[in-house]
């Protein structure tokens, strides 16, 4: 990557205040919502691919909270099927080793379309807007040069970026093997917040997870009957969001004998200026609907839109096929096993 390939794709701060006239250049969530309003009017392929989003259907399926000897269940949480054909070439896309050696890098500078242009964060990180969006706004954050799909050593670059959103925006990461389309790139997603029905979950309904651990500084909860393992970490710090999750993530390597990156999606925000970091855990890639025969095979790839409440169907045949327990087949099989989980609770827990 050349220093002048990367000038050309950046956006200058007069062409988006055409779009966004009360721009300030230092306010970076601003600077988001102006890429997107003028790559929407300036990039074809966009514009085509946010009115394909605006033609998307959905259908909601309520879960019921377990109830205890005496007391009621009631539904409390929702998850969302979006028919969205413009994601077809996601969640098809294969991901093994000779494929991704043998395609250009979509990624790279070099290889993007003459129109798709961005914003700079920290001099690594460049902001595009998806052309296949699943929200209004949804932007690729990749690194502007290629390397490979990694948490470990940019978890701190995922929190700084959270907190530059001051809130408006919701950051994700999908691990290079379940849900990243690129895996041989480096990148975050984002979306605006309060999009993703686990982050007004873990919000608004605070009671319904179990607190592992809970000091000034930080606390770590965990999910309970809420068809996904998920561990949440709420932070007042930036520093003390990373070191729990690099405890949680050895921990991980432990309990799946491996010492690479443990599979895993990550969603960030900030709420009342707390910073809350959810890792969804993940045993599988796809899950064996995906790989059945005939009319039984569905179209279904989670990432962590998908693990955080929005099941993402490109076929229409899938989207009419879904149901509750669909939806408990999916996660049951992507998530952390379950012996795993609970093996990892208690390690938390010491």
């Amino acid at each position: 990557m050349s220093i002048s390939v990367l000038t050309q794709k950046l956006l200058a701060i007069n062409e988006l205040k055409k779009f966004h006239q009360d721009l300030i250049e230092d306010d970076f969530s601003g600077l988001l919502y102006a890429t997107f309003l003028h790559q929407k009017e300036n990039w074809g392929m966009l514009s085509e691919g946010w009115k394909g989003f605006h033609s998307s259907k959905y259908k909601h399926y309520d879960f019921d909270w377990p109830a205890t000897k005496g007391v009621v269940s009631h539904k409390w949480f929702g998850i969302k099927a979006q028919f969205n054909p413009t994601r077809f070439i996601s969640s098809s896309a294969k991901v093994d080793t000779e494929t991704i050696q043998n395609r250009k890098c979509f990624l790279c500078l070099n290889n993007l379309p003459e129109e798709q242009r961005g914003v700079l964060f920290e001099d690594q990180l460049i902001v595009l807007c998806n052309p296949a969006p699943i929200f209004n706004e949804h932007f690729t954050i990749s690194h502007i040069e290629h390397k490979p799909q990694s948490i470990l050593t940019n978890i701190n670059l995922m929190m700084r970026l959270t907190k530059a959103t001051g809130g408006d925006y919701s950051i994700f990461y999908n691990g290079p093997n379940c849900g990243a389309s690129a895996p041989d790139h480096f990148h975050f997603q984002a979306c605006p917040a309060n999009e993703l029905p686990a982050e007004n979950d873990i919000i608004h309904h605070p009671e319904k997870f179990r607190i592992l651990f809970s000091d000034e500084q930080f606390s770590v909860s965990v999910s309970e009957n809420y068809l996904r393992n998920i561990i949440i970490i709420k932070s007042k710090t930036i520093d003390s969001t990373v070191k729990v999750f690099n405890s949680i993530y050895q921990l991980l390597q432990e309990i799946n004998r491996i010492s690479s990156e443990p599979m895993m999606n990550l969603l960030t925000f900030l709420n009342e200026e707390e910073f809350y970091l959810v890792i969804f855990p993940r045993e599988k890639h796809r899950p064996d609907v995906y790989f059945a025969e005939g009319e039984e095979r569905m179209l279904v790839s989670p990432g962590l839109v998908d693990m955080a409440g929005i099941l993402v169907t490109p076929l229409q045949k899938d989207f009419d096929k879904m149901n509750n327990e669909l939806i408990e087949k999916i996660y049951g099989e992507a998530s952390l096993e379950q012996k795993k989980f609970n093996t990892l609770i208690d390690m938390i827990s010491k």
